[in-house]
């Protein structure tokens, strides 16, 4: 639904067809046959927009920096010549996920790396919404890995959603630690953030240290928002929750700053911080308040008025990020 942050009236008419059209399936569904309406709930939740999975060239960096970074012309100008200095510098590979083929991509320093760093993005983004913590990254004397989620950018598929996130997440890593080599730093925004908690805590990645970036934690809130989105029932939001579950056998209470703290405090070695604004109104600054009361290796930084996404494209706290890794 990032869409319609700042939309366009195209947006908003794609937006309001696509409202009615869910609401009629679903209605239609739950009154012949509940079990059949679950499906189609989770199959309509998990499936991505067309804007998501437009291929991330440049001009898609320019129309996103203004939407979402509130970039005027003259800031583009300032970074175009960068920007695509940048994509010219990636070295493209594929690998295989659930039968669907995932594009990655990798920057190399001029001399031998420091570190190695993995990002993670979040729900209807991209490997480059990291465009600019990747250039800081790699003038720090990084290599650099990140990719395209299964359903965005340029990787195969029309699903997406936590649980595939986290798996698509896993499979990266394993193939960024066979053919490169550890990894030092995790970095997830957003979904990418739940994701990457999850996985850094459970030990299913091995880093030292990770970033998380506006992180998500709550599954109830976001099924609730798109019920309400779509002007569904309560009953078919339940049904919804229910059916993810049980397509994946977890649980998204692992996801919340309990269930994850629990699992924190075991990985003595791994150091992790949050940025994330107050005044987020994607996902819940209180979440990481209690995540970083309740772990004792997990360090909050206030990013303050930035809004969910414009974070990313902050230079105070791409450097912060930096600075963490580095130390």
């Amino acid at each position: 639904m990032l869409e319609m942050l700042n939309p366009t009236g195209g947006d908003v008419l794609r937006f309001a067809a696509n409202v009615m059209k869910v609401r009629k399936l679903l209605n239609g569904a739950m009154k012949r046959d509940p079990i059949e309406a679950q499906r189609l709930a989770v199959e309509q939740f998990c499936t991505l927009p067309e804007s998501a999975r437009r291929t991330p060239d440049l001009a898609r960096l320019r129309d996103d920096s203004q939407r979402f970074f509130g970039w005027k012309a003259a800031q583009w100008k300032a970074h175009e010549q960068p920007l695509r200095e940048m994509m010219d510098a990636a070295q493209l590979s594929t690998i295989t996920h659930d039968g669907l083929r995932l594009q990655c991509y990798t920057w190399k320093p001029e001399s031998k790396p420091r570190g190695r760093i993995l990002l993670c993005h979040g729900w209807e983004g991209y490997a480059l919404n990291f465009a600019l913590l990747i250039q800081k990254a790699l003038a720090a004397g990084f290599e650099v890995h990140a990719f395209d989620h299964l359903a965005h950018g340029r990787s195969e598929g029309k699903l997406g959603g936590l649980p595939i996130a986290l798996g698509t997440l896993l499979a990266v890593a394993k193939y960024v630690e066979k053919t490169a080599g550890a990894i030092d730093v995790l970095v997830g925004h957003s979904l990418g953030g739940a994701a990457a908690s999850w996985a850094a805590a459970h030990g299913e990645i091995a880093c030292k240290r990770l970033v998380l970036i506006a992180p998500f934690y709550d599954t109830y809130k976001l099924s609730g928002l798109w019920a309400k989105a779509h002007f569904l029932s309560e009953d078919i939001r339940a049904s919804l929750q229910a059916g993810l579950e049980n397509s994946t056998g977890l649980k998204f209470t692992d996801f919340m700053p309990a269930g994850l703290a629990e699992h924190f405090n075991q990985r003595k070695q791994l150091k992790a911080m949050i940025l994330h604004d107050a005044a987020d109104k994607i996902t819940d600054f209180k979440h990481s308040e209690m995540l970083s009361e309740l772990a004792g290796n997990v360090r909050l930084h206030q990013a303050n008025r930035l809004g969910h996404i414009a974070v990313l494209a902050d230079e105070v706290c791409m450097d912060q990020i930096v600075a963490f890794a580095n130390a």
